[in-house]
């Protein structure tokens, strides 16, 4: 199989072709490998590369899998790979032990799915651009010199380049959809439940956080939502399905839907005209199709200032302290960076009571979210407020840190995602279109929280639509 003709299929033609034994895996798998080989030292995408372990499952494919022999790559946090270590991107982390696979790698296993190797992320996926200084920055496939996104930065550039047609991600404040949105890619954060991250976390951020992938097709990522959803022992949430298959449920797009246009960030950000005028551009095509869309704003509770935050950043003072007791002893200045520094310092000070209080003022922009938008079945709104920024300026690592404007910084750029995984709703990026200079342009869409396969089946009626699937970066795998 040609490079080209492998980075041209998603993963749902790959996995035919292997079922169908047009073509093995052990082919789809030495394309990947060629694609990965070309590219990544340009990138700087996979941080761990296994491609001899990858060749070898290839070459034992159940090829009646679902997802047999797509190659795949699983980002370096949240899950855990038993024959690799998970360093959270941190130096603190560099000799980790491996520990055995999560439910969700094992179900993907299962799926047929080719292990490749691990996608880089900001120290502890906390940041909103991919940049640490553990693994170096990952690059922008559509512009070099601009952010690639955070936290699944890695996932996003190798995805985009055509590296791999699927990778994971993780998504506690938009770290699926903000890299979605700098990398033309479909990125979609499942309702909260549906995706385990058992044994080793009962959940993340208080159960802002939900894993899943970042692919080019609208059918790829219902195809692994189907072989992903479902609660595990030892999970908090179970969750049922609500319909036997999601990439079945593409084949009946809904009709007739009402649908809030909101343009306005929670807490102000301005957006970039060419953002918004896309937005509205959204919004007319949606209205083509026979829906109804109508201008709308989110409640004043949506403005939650640190308290969901708060959430996310407890984790990973947590995960940070887990590990000094494993040591016995604390972070040395140059293993753990500036960001992720005041971050456990000022979580360590932080009192049950704070907590609570945090917990309770999330709680209420929750329950305010779906009172004020209860006659509406979905929310369009701008994935990211602004275009990708430079490399460099979100800065969460230099000596010039300082926590107040990286936080200015970071929610000025990406504002409407994190509000998202407070109500626990399904969102989703949607690459719809380009900005003069040819970078892609982000489109938010939010369903009810459990109805993830009327977001997907709209979604996959758009993507026809807007025909992104044809869109290629300059740095691509198909002109490797």
């Amino acid at each position: 199989m040609r490079v080209d003709e492998y980075s041209s299929q998603d993963a749902v033609a790959l996995a035919g072709l292997v079922r169908s034994g047009a073509v093995s895996a052990a082919a789809v798998t030495a394309a990947a490998i060629a694609a990965m080989e070309a590219l990544n030292p340009r990138l700087n995408a996979i941080v761990l590369a296994g491609f001899d372990r990858a060749r070898a499952t290839a070459g034992r494919v159940d090829r009646a899998a679902p997802l047999a022999g797509v190659p795949f790559l699983v980002k370096d946090v949240n899950l855990f790979v038993a024959e690799w270590p998970t360093t959270f991107s941190s130096r603190f982390f560099a000799d980790a032990r491996p520990r055995a696979d999560s439910a969700l790698i094992g179900r993907w296993r299962a799926a047929g799915l080719v292990f490749a190797g691990k996608t880089n992320t900001p120290e502890f996926a906390a940041d909103f651009v991919t940049e640490p200084l553990f693994r170096g920055p990952t690059l922008n496939p559509w512009n070099p010199a601009l952010t690639v996104g955070g936290s699944s930065g890695g996932a996003a550039a190798a995805v985009a380049a055509g590296m791999v047609p699927a990778a994971h991600g993780t998504d506690v404040g938009g770290s699926i959809r903000i890299p979605a949105a700098c990398c033309g890619l479909f990125g979609l954060k499942p309702s909260r439940g549906f995706i385990p991250l058992a044994p080793w976390y009962a959940e993340l951020g208080a159960g802002l956080n939900s894993d899943h992938v970042l692919t080019r097709s609208v059918r790829d990522s219902a195809a692994f939502l189907d072989v992903s959803a479902g609660p595990a022992p030892g999970s908090p949430y179970h969750v049922g399905r609500p319909v036997p298959s999601f990439l079945a449920a593409l084949d009946r797009p809904p009709e007739g839907l009402r649908i809030a246009l909101v343009l306005g960030a929670p807490g102000g950000a301005p957006v970039d005209p060419a953002i918004a005028e896309a937005t509205g551009r959204a919004a007319n095509l949606l209205e083509s199709m026979g829906h109804r869309v109508e201008t709308a704003e989110f409640p004043a509770e949506a403005d939650m200032g640190d308290a969901s935050t708060l959430m996310w950043m407890l984790d990973i003072a947590a995960d940070i302290r887990a590990r000094a007791v494993e040591l016995g002893r604390e972070p040395g200045p140059e293993e753990i960076e500036r960001l992720s520094r005041a971050i456990y310092q000022r979580m360590s000070g932080l009192g049950a009571i704070d907590y609570m209080a945090a917990r309770r003022r999330v709680h209420a922009a929750s329950v305010a979210m779906e009172g004020h938008f209860a006659g509406f079945d979905m929310i369009l709104t701008p994935a990211t407020a602004t275009m990708p920024p430079p490399l460099g300026a979100i800065d969460g690592r230099s000596e010039d840190f300082d926590f107040d404007t990286w936080m200015r910084a970071g929610y000025g750029f990406a504002p409407f995602s994190e509000l998202f995984n407070v109500t626990g709703q399904p969102a989703a990026s949607l690459p719809m279109y380009q900005a003069p200079d040819g970078m892609p342009i982000g489109i938010q869409l939010v369903g009810r929280q459990g109805e993830d396969h009327i977001l997907l089946a709209l979604a996959a009626r758009i993507e026809v639509e807007c025909r992104w699937s044809a869109r290629r970066p300059p740095l691509y795998a198909g002109a490797a």
